[in-house]
This record gives C-alpha cells, sequence and structure tokens, in this order.
C-alpha cells in the first residue's frame, strides 16, 4: 500500500503534493468536527442533567429526613389551620404571592395552591419554615421543572392541603 501511494505522488509536483496533504486534512477536520463535536456535545449535556438530577435527589433525601424528624419530634399538630388568608400572609412575607396562579378552599378546609412559574429555591424554603405551623398536611405535592433557558431555576407546582385535624 505504501508503494502504491509512493508512485501515486512522485509524479506529482511539490505543489500538488502540498495542496492534496491540505486538502486530506481538511476532510479529517470536517470528519472531526461533523462526527465528534455533537458526540462531545450530547456528552455534555447528559452529564449536566446526571448532575441536576443527583442535587434534586439529594434535596428530596434531606426533605424526607427532615420531615421525618419533624414527625418524630412533633406526634400531634394541635394548632387549628390557619386559613387561605393566612396562607397567602405567609406567601407574602415570602415573596411568592406574585408567582401565586391560584389559591382555592375546597370542601372540608382542604386547600388547592398552583403556581405556573416559581423559583424551586424560594417555594422549598417557604414550604420548609411554614409547613409546621400551618395546621394543614400536604395531601399532594407536584412539581414540573420548566423547559425553557429563561425559566432556568423555576418550576410549575400544585399543593393540596388538608386540615391536620381530619382523619386520613
Amino acid at each position: 500500500m505504501t508503494t502504491r501511494l509512493i508512485d501515486l505522488l512522485l509524479p506529482l509536483t511539490r505543489r500538488e503534493r502540498w495542496l492534496l496533504g491540505g486538502a486530506g486534512l481538511v476532510i479529517l477536520l470536517a470528519i472531526g468536527s461533523g462526527l465528534l463535536m455533537p458526540l462531545q456535545d450530547r456528552h455534555q449535556q447528559a452529564r449536566t442533567q446526571l448532575a441536576e438530577l443527583r442535587a434534586l435527589e439529594q434535596w428530596i433525601m434531606a426533605r424526607i429526613g427532615e420531615k421525618q424528624g419533624l414527625t418524630q419530634g412533633n406526634t400531634a399538630i394541635s394548632q387549628a389551620p390557619i386559613g387561605t388568608s393566612g396562607i397567602e400572609a405567609g406567601l407574602i412575607e415570602a415573596h411568592l404571592r406574585q408567582p401565586l396562579s391560584a389559591l382555592s378552599a375546597q370542601e372540608g378546609g382542604a386547600i388547592d395552591l398552583r403556581f405556573d412559574r416559581v423559583d424551586f429555591i424560594q417555594l422549598g424554603q417557604w414550604l420548609r419554615t411554614a409547613h409546621p405551623a400551618w395546621g394543614y398536611r400536604i395531601d399532594s405535592f407536584r412539581l414540573e421543572a420548566l423547559e425553557s433557558a429563561e425559566a432556568a431555576g423555576r418550576v410549575a407546582a400544585w399543593i393540596s392541603l388538608s386540615p391536620a385535624t381530619q382523619a386520613r
């Protein structure tokens, strides 16, 4: 194979050999950037998503541990529910009233909250500090990450509360 390559290159002038070598180099760079760069980008995106998921998992595990600590320390919350006005006052104090999309009272004293676009950390801090004094228990809690780049760190959240004195 080497002799064939030499036989092909010998009749060419020095300039033609340089041009042929340059063209080969350009082809190799095009293949590298056309095939390898997108693979590297996807790999980096996957690593970033994995890091985000691990951080979320750690946050959830910390909240579970915190909840278990609260449950063990306070076997029963005997405080009367604070109602929608009390929850709204807490939201105003935590600067979460503006992102609140819906706050509704249901039968039996249950309350539903909906946030279409709220800061994840701010919402978590409000839940952590306010929950024990509410007189409510969280029946359901749902988060969805927002996909757009300008919504980084923001989530959509749905929270359903019921009075802690009601039987499950």
